[in-house]
């Protein structure tokens, strides 16, 4: 990362090494959605095979999921905001925007 990409944690607005540490986390979410006929295809030759591994080498390797809605959010978070356990996903998605 160059210095024009570094800029506050989304979360606290505060510095990322406020807490003196020069450590953070580059956080990327994107909301997927699974394609039901993909997974319903691929469940039916895993139970006709009775192997799961088997059936994936053999299935028809189509994505079973996709990215859904608008383009993957990125986030910079510092380490204090990181350990937090409060911190839903979708909000974070949200606070990114």
């Amino acid at each position: 990362m160059n210095a024009n990409d570094i800029r506050p944690c989304t979360l606290c607005s505060k510095g990322l090494m406020h807490t003196g540490l020069p450590l953070f986390w580059r956080v990327r979410i994107e909301r997927m959605g699974i394609d039901i006929n993909v997974a319903r295809q691929q469940a039916g030759l895993e139970q006709m095979l009775g192997n799961v591994a088997i059936a994936r080498a053999m299935g028809a390797h189509e994505h079973l999921a996709t990215p859904i809605g608008d383009a993957p959010t990125e986030l910079l978070v510092c380490e204090e905001c990181a350990v937090r356990r409060d911190l839903p996903i979708a909000a974070l998605s949200e606070q990114g925007q």
